[in-house]
């Protein structure tokens, strides 16, 4: 309901996507129901901001990650999440307080935010910064923000909330097509979370939802790192191409750009040669997610990440790629010949 697709990744809508995007639910609809709120997070006020004079200030004050003070050390993604959390509780109480009306819609959307600026930011800094400090503390925040997410994506004192709202025809035929269907989606996303669900059965989605993040993440983590083999393995001119390592080279990347075709070959074969702790993690997530959607109410978790897409369901995406299989297939037939 509320942003993510993006804590890794948090997402529930994308089963035929990389598993970052697993698991996510309540901040997913924030995503696009973020369309209403007019204040930029932290990430888009960087990228959106002309610099003033030098770009670079080597003996000034450090302003931290992205203009954010709190983000000039690791310890800053702590307190910048207990920031975003116990404002979140706070919005909470407001959400299932506030009177059914256009409000609660804002609230939820001010919810939504609150929570998005801190894992977004975490989500791409666990990422790509180079200091490790700063990758683990990041990992940490998106993982702190995620468990909350899949709370608020089965507390049921604030579905209700909502769907007071949507079950009064005067009060959703008052409101301005974009709010009606932001409220929509974030109850789409209740829904597909198991809010229907009793008690004990929410607390295993919730469970499973927050395996799930983890195992995205690891997952995710693991395609980013190199492989190695040892030295005598490869000629001594493939070799002095990469990295050496006491007695192993190190494979890092494709190295796409080589114009040897033998360095390419090597790259390839040693990079993307299967790794059994990958594999064990991979398996892991996609039976989590399988459990998940036949716990909610679906056939597959395929079926779950679909609904509500343009796509609709897994039978529609495998028409498509068989589709366009055939047409590439007859495109390459001719450019070989």
């Amino acid at each position: 309901m509320l942003c993510v697709g993006r804590l890794g990744g948090l997402g529930a809508r994308a089963a035929a996507l990389p598993p970052r995007r697993a698991g996510r639910g309540i901040l997913e609809a924030g995503i696009r129901a973020r369309r209403v709120s007019t204040s930029w997070s932290p990430v888009g006020a960087a990228f959106n901001v002309k610099p003033q004079g030098s770009r670079l200030d080597l003996f000034g004050e450090r302003r931290g990650l992205f203009g954010v003070p709190e983000l000039s050390a690791p310890e800053g993604f702590h307190a910048a999440q207990e920031k975003a959390l116990r404002k979140a509780e706070l919005l909470v109480g407001r959400a299932c307080s506030t009177p059914p009306g256009p409000q609660t819609v804002l609230i939820f959307d001010e919810l939504s935010d609150s929570l998005c600026r801190v894992a977004d930011l975490a989500d791409f800094v666990k990422i790509a910064h180079p200091e490790p400090a700063f990758r683990e503390a990041a990992e940490e925040a998106c993982r702190s923000i995620g468990t909350m997410v899949e709370k608020l994506n089965t507390n049921v004192d604030l579905y209700q909330s909502l769907r007071k709202l949507l079950a009064d025809k005067k009060l959703v035929d008052s409101l301005d097509p974009e709010t009606r269907r932001v409220a929509e989606l974030f109850m789409f996303d209740f829904e597909i979370s198991g809010i229907h669900l009793d008690k004990e059965k929410r607390k295993r989605a919730v469970d499973l939802n927050v395996k799930i993040l983890d195992l995205s993440s690891t997952f995710l983590m693991g395609t980013n790192f190199p492989n190695k083999i040892e030295k005598h393995l490869l000629p001594e001119h493939i070799r002095r191409n990469f990295t050496s390592a006491g007695d192993h080279i190190i494979i890092d990347g494709l190295h796409a750009e080589s114009p040897d075709d033998l360095v390419r070959e090597a790259a390839y074969k040693i990079f993307l040669y299967p790794n059994a702790g990958q594999l064990k993690c991979l398996e892991e997530l996609l039976s989590s997610r399988d459990l998940l959607a036949k716990l909610v109410g679906y056939s597959t978790f395929s079926h779950r990440a679909l609904q509500g897409t343009i796509a609709k369901n897994p039978e529609t995406v495998m028409q498509f790629l068989e589709k366009l299989s055939d047409k590439l297939s007859e495109r390459t037939l001719k450019i070989l010949r």
